[in-house]
């Protein structure tokens, strides 16, 4: 497997493969050129043989500057439990941490148990929030569109 920032040539190809491999339609701005452009060095893609097998897109935090942001990881389902993301997350906290990041953020839908546990085993922990779904604690309308995340946090 080889690990390589995302190339805004790439956005195309990205754009092909992320609705299958979210499991439903999934479009988003982070897929195109200008995104990449602008975050490049937080933008990771996977491959394996010249073929793309996942990808993990994040930013610097401009608000809080020891802080990184993981926006969305995906990974084709035939690798699934193979290491492609934990590899994908270590050389993001490679790239942030020599960046002056030591905190890592990011969220998933609490109904995601397999997303909850990854998060775990990678040293995440879930922040404590007032509201609880399914017994884990949750931010309720996280991203303003109503919906609850679990709220992660690594401290590098």
């Amino acid at each position: 497997m080889n690990i390589r920032h995302i190339e805004p040539e790439d956005c195309k190809a990205i754009l092909e493969v992320a609705s299958n491999w979210w499991g439903s339609n999934y479009s988003s701005d982070m897929f195109s050129k200008w995104y990449i452009q602008h975050f490049r060095d937080t933008c990771l893609l996977a491959e394996e043989n010249g073929r793309m097998i996942g990808f993990i897109m994040g930013f610097l935090s401009q608000s809080k500057s020891d802080e990184a942001y993981i926006r969305i990881v995906m990974i084709d389902s035939v690798y699934l439990g193979k290491g492609v993301g934990r590899a994908l997350y270590e050389e993001f906290f490679k790239c942030v941490g020599v960046k002056g990041r030591n905190v890592v953020r990011c969220v998933t839908a609490p109904r995601k148990k397999d997303s909850v546990a990854f998060h775990t085993r990678m040293g995440f922990v879930i922040e404590p929030q007032k509201q609880e779904f399914e017994g884990l604690p949750v931010c309720v309308d996280y991203d303003g569109r109503d919906g609850v995340r679990v709220v992660f946090k690594k401290v590098l």
